[in-house]
């Protein structure tokens, strides 16, 4: 069968033309034929009947007889009449309330691009065949060659509520919504969707919601923001409560938030272009300042030799200064008990916490003053004397030979060994380069005994060992 717009072949039970659209006239309007020997019997009843009527009225000839005939064959006409009408009435509520003649009407509304017309038409069609989803697909594709997206998706859904498992109607109708770039009906298509195979079949379009890892709130510490999507997925977000967008940051990893307020604002964009629902969170940080660091011992004036030490809490670190000096975190850090400096001293000392967060000084005052017969100069000029005689500098200002640069001594602290004070000596070589070279152990020189000096060496506690020098 060929159509009658364009002429291109049409395939056995299509309702219109695929190129054109074009509706098949599948039941003809009327019988030619019978329309005309309708005509005639009616032309001849009346002539037959009325034309002898009158014949006989002209020639006065009226016979009751002749009444009387008359009158029934009008009876009988009118009976004709009627049942003629009855049958072509019939006839025509049966035609235009046929499946192919409205669809012949919708097809052609549309094509006049009277819409509300060939809707009307259309919904007459779901009303005659309550189960075809065929007709639906049909009126979607003429619809959508005439842009009337609006009702080519009706039709669908219809479709897909008579027919929920049909992958290729779900098909059609997100190819017409990519087409005009509805990725939000694509969305709602496939959330309203209960069927697996279906949501399978189309993942590539299944979108899901940024997730992060926190609640929303006050926190007292820097906090990591995680997020995760739970398809493929570019998360774009923003911290300060602005709307989140292709130019965004792109999410690569963990987000850390220092102290301050944050909007977290994030969507999910997958490889055809369409956007997630946006997630929103609000975290305000509000660190704490760490406590001053707690010290041991008290302020005083001390004869014999202490240590100091520094209570620190987990996660904090603390540096410290003999100087009085502020400390900051590139002062010496506390490891381990401090020797109390000889004389007078004014320790400080500062903790970081974990989020950077800088406690108020600590600061404590000390007089060390030994009770002994030898002290600071005394074994500073010890050990310069031992080390000239074994060779390791060869004159008083700490040259070396074949060293460019000089030894250091210096004596500040006190230790006690067994019973026995020693004056702790530490020595460094000044580099010509401006560089300084220490060394992992001190020089303890008996306090009691200026000949005797070992090396001492202290240990993770703070406590030292004595080894002979050479």
């Amino acid at each position: 069968m060929q159509c009658e717009k364009c002429g291109t072949e049409i395939e056995q039970g299509k309702l219109y033309c695929e190129k054109c659209g074009h509706g098949i006239q599948i039941v003809p309007d009327y019988n030619p034929e019978l329309e005309e020997r309708i005509a005639k019997t009616l032309e001849k009843i009346v002539h037959d009947e009325f034309g002898n009527y009158r014949e006989n009225e002209k020639q006065g000839q009226t016979k009751l007889k002749t009444v009387s005939k008359n009158t029934m064959g009008i009876r009988a006409f009118t009976g004709i009449v009627i049942l003629i009408f009855g049958i072509l009435t019939g006839a025509h509520f049966k035609h235009v309330n046929s499946y192919e003649y409205q669809f012949t009407k919708a097809v052609e509304y549309a094509q006049k691009n009277k819409t509300e017309e060939s809707m009307k038409a259309y919904e007459r069609i779901l009303e005659i065949d309550k189960g075809s989803t065929d007709i639906c697909v049909a009126l979607a594709d003429i619809y959508k060659q005439k842009e009337q997206y609006d009702i080519a998706e009706k039709c669908l859904k219809t479709a897909i509520e008579r027919n929920p498992t049909d992958i290729e109607i779900y098909r059609k109708l997100i190819e017409m919504y990519e087409e005009i770039g509805d990725t939000e009906g694509i969305t709602a298509l496939l959330d309203g969707c209960n069927n697996e195979d279906i949501k399978a079949a189309f993942r590539g379009y299944i979108l899901s919601t940024p997730q992060v890892n926190l609640k929303e709130g006050v926190y007292k510490d820097r906090l990591t923001l995680v997020l995760k999507v739970d398809t493929k997925e570019t998360i774009y977000y923003t911290l300060d409560g602005s709307e989140p967008t292709l130019n965004s940051p792109t999410y690569k990893g963990p987000i850390t938030l220092e102290e301050g307020e944050y909007t977290l604002r994030a969507i999910g964009v997958n490889v055809k272009g369409m956007v997630s629902d946006e997630i929103q969170k609000k975290y305000t940080i509000q660190l704490e300042t760490p406590s001053a660091p707690s010290v041991f011992p008290d302020n005083g004036s001390y004869q014999e030799p202490s240590d100091i030490m520094i209570e620190v809490p987990i996660g904090h670190t603390v540096y410290y200064t003999f100087d009085g000096s502020m400390p900051d975190s590139n002062s010496r850090k506390y490891t381990k008990p401090i020797p109390m400096r000889l004389g007078n001293s004014v320790f400080t000392c500062i903790a970081y916490d974990s989020n950077g967060k800088v406690s108020d000084v600590t600061r404590k005052e000390y007089t060390l003053n030994l009770n002994t017969t030898y002290e600071a100069p005394e074994a500073i000029a010890a050990v310069r004397n031992l080390m000239i005689n074994t060779g390791e500098m060869y004159d008083l200002d700490g040259h070396a030979i074949g060293m460019e640069g000089n030894y250091a001594l210096n004596c500040y602290e006190a230790t006690m060994v067994n019973g026995t004070i020693y004056l702790l000596v530490t020595k460094h070589f000044n580099n010509a380069d401006g560089t300084v070279s220490n060394f992992d152990y001190k020089y303890a020189v008996n306090a009691e005994n200026i000949g005797e000096i070992s090396k001492a060496y202290m240990n993770s506690e703070g406590i030292y060992t004595l080894e002979a020098p050479y």
